[in-house]
């Protein structure tokens, strides 16, 4: 607080009540409030000689206090003062080009993951999330349609998706849990306010719950925990809205899977997916851990979203996979990956794994990195040898003819099998994902 304010509230404080028939409780709150707005605009860059005059006014009005504070008057009028003062405060701000922040005003994009009556699930909280931020959005998507669609002609729904706020998913409590699948639509971030201070629990055992059983790489059958929208048309309350799947966000979490579920689900084609900071504990989830695949239940979606396939491929455009810790199944069952994906520009930095027998496996695409990987093997907890040591492979990348080179990897730590090899070629040995002989996706 201010010094000068500070010295002011003693003052007042040290009244005596036998001489004062008035409660000095409000002064002493217009105070707080008045130093609250100075500390704001003495904390800025700004040049705020402006305020000198204001603060020599307190101090003088300290001295008004010590020599008058002992009638109802000398209090009516410093209170009238501080009005003034307040206003003057505000003036400052206005030609020092300064905003101080409103106190306590909640981010108008964010919102709080909540639980249910009884404390238990977070489905219905999430699902209201969802809608609210997608009211949100329509009105920004459907401004840059109409605004921009006139001067750059490019596909349905992609300047207003690219011009929606981005609508934060908050993560305060310890713990959540979900029954349900949960979804992240396009622009949506899933987030906490401090690393790996929330963690997800996905159970898959809900009446909404999409399941991998699309053979593609492989079907593990199991429910998904987050599933990663692709493009999709929303009915708001003020129009329909096609979202693409741009710029999704997970961050700062902890995923965990419980009855063999596939944490992460990326759907179809994301632009700008990022991961980063993240968790994922699969001991008693599926042999993926994060998978890349076509639309789950594209004509039965159980949600408030229509899936719409038209023009997409099953192709990620530009990801990022930062900062991940990934903690498998610990076993040596067959097919399994930390990591199933396809794409141009992928970015995996700074991966940790521990019980993968496979780590990322990219079977398509090109421009493909991978800088910063570290595979841990060694007996579980309970001194179970999971797999031999030649069975671990840090990678799995096939290439065409066309795009052999284009890929980069650096920072390989553990000295295990990475296999770059041509696609539809034969493995050389039994390990990662494959038995011997098996030919690469």
């Amino acid at each position: 607080m201010c010094k000068f304010l500070k010295k002011l509230l003693m003052k007042l404080s040290a009244i005596r009540t036998e001489e004062i028939s008035v409660d000095a409780s409000e002064i002493q709150e217009q105070l707080n409030n008045l130093s609250k707005r100075i500390d704001n605009i003495q904390s800025s860059n700004n040049d705020l000689s402006a305020i000198g005059d204001i603060l020599d006014t307190l101090h003088n009005k300290i001295k008004e206090v010590e020599s008058h504070c002992a009638n109802l008057s000398a209090l009516e009028k410093v209170q009238n003062d501080i009005s003034t003062l307040t206003a003057q405060v505000a003036a400052v701000s206005s030609v020092s080009n300064i905003s101080a922040p409103v106190m306590f005003q909640s981010p108008k994009f964010e919102f709080v993951l909540g639980v249910d009556a009884d404390g238990h699930y977070s489905d219905e909280s999430w699902e209201e999330i969802i809608k609210k931020g997608q009211e949100i959005q329509y009105a920004y998507w459907k401004e840059a349609e109409d605004k921009y669609s006139k001067i750059w002609k490019l596909f349905p729904g992609w300047h207003g998706s690219a011009m929606s706020p981005v609508i934060k998913i908050i993560c305060e409590e310890p713990e959540y849990h979900f029954r349900d699948t949960k979804r992240l639509p396009g622009r949506f971030c899933l987030s906490s306010n401090r690393r790996w201070s929330s963690v997800l629990r996905f159970y898959g055992d809900g009446q909404k719950v999409l399941r991998d059983n699309i053979a593609y790489g492989t079907a593990t059958n199991g429910p998904v925990g987050l599933y990663v929208e692709g493009k999709t048309r929303i009915q708001t309350s003020k129009g329909e809205m096609l979202m693409k799947p741009f710029e999704q966000t997970i961050e700062d979490v902890i995923l965990c899977a419980h009855n063999g579920s596939v944490p992460v689900y990326l759907s179809t084609d994301q632009d700008r997916f990022c991961i980063r900071g993240t968790k994922i504990l699969q001991h008693q989830g599926a042999l993926i851990g994060i998978k890349h695949g076509p639309a789950i239940n594209l004509d039965s979606y159980p949600f408030d979203a229509k899936q719409d396939n038209t023009g997409s491929n099953v192709y990620l455009a530009d990801p990022r996979f930062e900062n991940l810790q990934m903690e498998g199944p610990h076993t040596n069952k067959r097919p399994q990956a930390a990591m199933l994906l396809s794409g141009n520009n992928i970015v995996i930095t700074n991966l940790n794994l521990y019980g993968w027998m496979q780590g990322p496996y990219m079977h398509g695409g090109q421009n493909r990195l991978i800088n910063g990987l570290t595979q841990h093997w060694g007996n579980t907890h309970d001194g179970r040898k999971y797999c031999e040591r030649d069975e671990i492979v840090s990678y799995t990348v096939s290439y065409r003819d066309n795009t052999k080179y284009s890929d980069s990897f650096s920072g390989i730590a553990g000295n295990f099998k990475q296999w770059y090899l041509p696609k539809s070629s034969k493995v050389p040995s039994k390990a990662g994902w494959h038995n011997y002989n098996e030919y690469i996706l």
